[in-house]
């Protein structure tokens, strides 16, 4: 019963072509779990992804070693990443910071190899607590839509993330698990009323059940479904009539015109200046309180402005302009990057992207973009300082150099060489940011996946 009903959701949103090549993330919990045990009886191509976060010590490792030995049973293939996520993550989410590295994991190895549909096992129950978090928030329409069956990884790309178990509760699931006779793994982090998810699930939805009845998952997933009809019908297209009649995108951020805004409803100007936060301050927060911050630069004198830790946003004499730009302490000097994430730091913003096909010219005219053998790479890569001892081998060359001795080398000044980055894999330099590209990462004749590094400095 369970299988017909994906299948059917399936085929209704169109999410997958019949015996399609995908990956699937499997954690090791029972969605996933019943996620890959579905998409194996409908007859689809499947290979596994699971990350390590080294979050929980024996238990991380436990249920790493679980999904290796369910792949074997299913014969299928099984790519991991392993890191210590405490460790690269200094403030900030480590549950957004786990999501940001899973599915920069799975788009590479999507890329790697040759898939376009990667799915997770999300659920109804899934759908029913972000709307409610969302709406606890005081989110707007885009809040209240919930999550896509299916969507692009990023804007203009190929791979898809699908949600084959949107349809189904969490209640279904288990209950088919256990008339299957599936094993899967516990997370103790799931039943801790310190995250406010689990609050929602442990505490909120049961006491809705209590009084509004059983199905209460079903009719708040029902309420996001025509939330998101309406959202694509009419909302994306007006948004998008507007954004374009008042927008100027620029190297370092963008412009919005003062005209244009007035001409606008309010509840259209504060959605752009969200959009225009969104697209050119990545990282910056996205809410009404901030939105109503920015337009009333509008009414004050050109020059006035507003810094942020993602940069600054100040009045000149037609509208607003936005740039990628801030103080030096409220910036961080190190962080993790990764495809279609700009990563702000306080000397500037790094961008990595995975091209779809080889440039016609690996010399992109600027020491600010190289180009890199994407196989590689290992995401995320992460960006730092470079310090006394760090040594690369640089393009070209047979053995490995100082860093301090190639800035020299080079005639950087001394200013300047002290405040320079180093792009790392692990311990190893990839990139002298701006300066020099590591020989093992070159893009070779036989390259296959190639990532474009980009660094764009901040002036002061």
């Amino acid at each position: 019963m369970l299988v017909e009903k994906v299948r059917r959701f399936i085929e209704l949103h169109g999410l997958l072509r019949p015996g399609e090549r995908l990956l699937v993330g499997v954690s090791g919990g029972v969605d996933s779990v019943v996620l890959l045990e579905v998409l194996r009886q409908l007859g689809y191509s499947l290979i596994v992804a699971h990350v390590n976060y080294k979050l929980r010590g024996a238990d991380s490792d436990a249920d790493e070693a679980f999904v290796r030995a369910l792949c074997r049973q299913y014969r299928i293939p099984i790519r991991v990443a392993r890191l210590n996520l405490k460790a690269k993550v200094r403030g900030g989410s480590i549950q957004a910071a786990a999501r940001r590295v899973r599915y920069a994991f799975f788009a590479r190895v999507a890329q790697r190899e040759g898939i376009e549909a990667v799915a997770v096992g999300h659920h109804q129950d899934d759908q029913a607590e972000t709307l409610l978090l969302n709406l606890l928030r005081g989110s707007g329409l885009e809040g209240l839509i919930g999550m896509a069956p299916v969507r692009p990884f990023e804007v203009g790309q190929k791979l898809r993330l699908v949600r084959p178990l949107l349809s189904v509760t969490r209640a279904e699931i288990e209950s088919w698990a256990r008339a299957k006779g599936l094993s899967w793994r516990e997370d103790v982090s799931n039943t801790s009323l310190n995250y406010r998810r689990v609050l929602v699930r442990q505490v909120v939805l049961p006491l809705l059940r209590q009084h509004f009845g059983p199905n209460v998952a079903e009719r708040l997933a029902h309420t996001a479904e025509l939330l998101r009809a309406y959202w694509q019908s009419t909302f994306v297209q007006v948004l998008m009539q507007h954004w374009l009649s008042a927008s100027e995108s620029d190297a370092v951020g963008g412009y919005l015109r003062q005209e244009a805004l007035a001409a606008m409803p309010r509840v259209w100007q504060q959605r752009l200046i969200l959009e225009a936060l969104k697209r050119w301050l990545p990282g910056a927060p996205r809410h009404r309180r901030l939105a109503w911050q920015v337009l009333r630069l509008l009414e004050a004198q050109p020059g006035r402005r507003l810094k942020l830790p993602q940069g600054t946003i100040w009045r000149d004499r037609k509208g607003l302009r936005f740039r990628r730009c801030a103080p030096a302490a409220s910036i961080s000097e190190e962080g993790m990057l990764e495809p279609g994430r700009p990563l702000v730091l306080e000397g500037g913003v790094f961008e990595a992207v995975l091209l779809s096909q080889k440039p016609a010219c690996l010399n992109a005219g600027t020491p600010q973009v190289v180009y890199v053998d994407a196989d590689r790479l290992q995401w995320p890569l992460w960006v730092r300082r470079w310090k006394p001892g760090d040594r690369l081998q640089p393009l070209g060359m047979q053995g490995h150099k100082k860093v301090s001795d190639l800035l020299t080398d080079l005639r950087v000044p001394v200013d300047r060489r002290a405040h320079s980055y180093v792009v790392c894999q692990g311990e190893e330099i990839v990139w002298v940011a701006g300066y020099r590209l590591a020989e093992p990462f070159r893009v070779r004749p036989e390259t296959v996946h190639i990532a474009q590094l980009q660094f764009t400095p901040i002036e002061d």
